[in-house]
Formats: C-alpha cells, sequence, structure tokens
C-alpha cells in the first residue's frame, strides 16, 4: 500500500561534505514503529526521519546548489515495513529526488540514498537495533 508524504528538502555543507535531505514528518516514524512487534527491541534512529537523497558525494554541478531549498516534496511510501539485522525502514519513491540528483550531476541512486537492501528507491529509517 502506497501513501504519500511531505517534507521540506534541506541542502547543507559542513567540511566539504554535501548532504541533501528531505525532513519528514516525526510522526510516520513513531506510529510505524508502534507496529512492530513487542518482541523485538528496536530504538529511533541518531537522527529525525529523514529522506537521503545526497550524502558523502560532490555533486559535479554545484552552480545548482541550494536551487530547491526548503521547497516542500512530495513522496510515496510504502507502508511495508523492511527490515535486516539492524535497520528498519520505508520504503519511498520520489521521481522528483531523482530529477533533482540528475541536475546536480549525479546519478538517480547512490549506495547512501538506497535502502539498506540497495533497491533503487530511497527510504525513511524507523528504527535500528544498534546498541540494544
Amino acid at each position: 500500500m502506497s501513501n504519500v508524504g511531505e517534507g521540506t528538502l534541506v541542502y547543507s555543507r559542513y567540511r566539504g561534505d554535501f548532504k541533501l535531505i528531505v525532513e519528514v514528518d516525526p510522526g510516520i516514524a513513531v506510529f510505524y514503529r508502534t507496529l512492530i512487534p513487542k518482541s523485538v527491541s528496536i530504538q529511533s534512529p541518531k537522527y529525525t526521519p529523514h529522506i537521503t537523497v545526497i550524502r558523502k558525494e560532490t555533486p559535479p554541478h554545484l552552480y545548482i546548489w541550494d536551487a530547491h531549498q526548503s521547497e516542500t516534496i512530495r513522496f510515496e511510501y510504502n507502508s511495508n515495513i523492511c527490515n535486516n539485522d539492524v535497520y528498519w525502514w520505508l520504503p519511498v519513491v520520489c521521481p522528483q529526488l531523482n530529477k533533482i540528483r540528475q541536475a546536480l550531476g549525479l546519478p538517480e541512486w547512490s549506495e547512501l540514498s538506497r535502502p539498506p537492501d540497495g533497491s533503487d528507491n530511497f527510504h525513511i529509517t524507523i528504527g535500528n537495533t544498534k546498541n540494544v
């Protein structure tokens, strides 16, 4: 089942590291964590819920960096929670984010923008089993 969400595009650059995320409603992660069986010990992610678009990549077309700062982005996310041994996440589809990556001179996907299973989509991490 697909759901529609909205978030805010946030660009940052710290010590030469470029990062682009979509900040999403924290209620999404909170709600879907409640659906994980109580027998599974998970914790909230270190960072507030977001969709990673660019991380640890230097876009070739920096002249348009910040072009969409604070823009509202609509995305679709699947309500079927995915997981591996460490992470729990919701798959996200957003062609607009793929276009932004391409406009910046990057491929549609990177290893760090894909979910932990490596599929061709974005994701929202809702929890993990690190240190629990």
